[in-house]
């Protein structure tokens, strides 16, 4: 498993591919800057008043830079039969599995964090923290959003190994990202249930990252946009078995497929 690591750090390194993705990653944190910072109300907005503005889009954005990132990098190396090859080399199928989902979760987590942390530290840098989350609770939110990620990649890398094919996955993962939000949004606005968690990976981004109860609070003699929204126990919780058992339940199928599968 460690060649097979090894391998596809030496080819990510090497990918204009992969710059590509980053770089549209990297614009999307500038557009998103911009559109923040133009406003004539720029120098209020503080970091912790960005990371509740920024929640929703990320839980938006992130997923289809997921799916990019890992039907790009395992698809690839379907297509051109890289796998193959390793196969008839005698590595194991188990080791050609997860060492790329290994190294697609790795580049994952990396523009996760890509992703959030620079703006949160540059308008903090700009205007100081503020009121509007604690530290404690960002850090909370934020760490846990790595579980989603991970489930997400697990998924992705089910798909692309059940396709084999890097164009049909991204579109079969847009249109799904589509539909489980919509259904996320319906089945959340007519019951109050946590079912989603387990069903649909978005809607634990949207629980993690997407404060949703807003208010003002006073401080140093002025009006502050505040959360209140309090990231319950029982919600991390949920979050966590979700997300444990969904990577779990993805790659495992994943796998079996790989193994059951001709790949010729």
């Amino acid at each position: 498993m460690i060649n097979v690591i090894k391998a596809q750090k030496y080819q990510l390194l090497r990918s204009i591919s992969t710059y590509v993705i980053l770089l549209c990653s990297l614009l999307f944190i500038a557009v998103i800057l911009f559109a923040e910072i133009s406003g004539e109300q720029a120098e209020k907005i503080t970091g912790s008043m960005f990371v509740s503005y920024i929640g929703e889009i990320n839980m938006t954005i992130l997923p289809m830079l997921i799916l990019v990132y890992t039907a790009v990098i395992f698809g690839n190396d379907l297509t051109d039969k890289t796998v193959n090859y390793e196969l008839l080399c005698g590595i194991r199928r188990s080791d050609v599995f997860f060492g790329r989902f290994f190294v697609v979760l790795a580049v994952n987590i990396i523009v996760y964090l890509i992703i959030t942390v620079p703006p949160m530290l540059i308008f903090t840098a700009l205007n100081g923290w503020g009121h509007t989350m604690t530290v404690k609770e960002v850090a909370i939110r934020y760490s846990l959003g790595l579980l989603p990620v991970i489930r997400y990649t697990s998924f992705y890398t089910f798909i692309t190994m059940a396709v084999r094919n890097k164009a049909v996955v991204i579109g079969i993962g847009y249109v799904f990202s589509m539909i489980t939000m919509l259904l996320t949004i319906l089945i959340n606005e007519l019951f109050d249930t946590k079912v989603t968690i387990y069903l649909f990976s978005i809607d634990i981004f949207d629980r993690l990252l997407n404060p949703k109860n807003m208010g003002y609070g006073f401080f140093d003699g002025e009006d502050v946009m505040v959360v209140k929204d309090i990231l319950e126990t029982d919600t991390m919780c949920h979050a966590a078995a979700a997300s444990i058992l969904g990577t779990a339940v993805f790659l495992l199928i994943g796998y079996a497929v790989m193994r059951r599968r001709d790949m010729n």
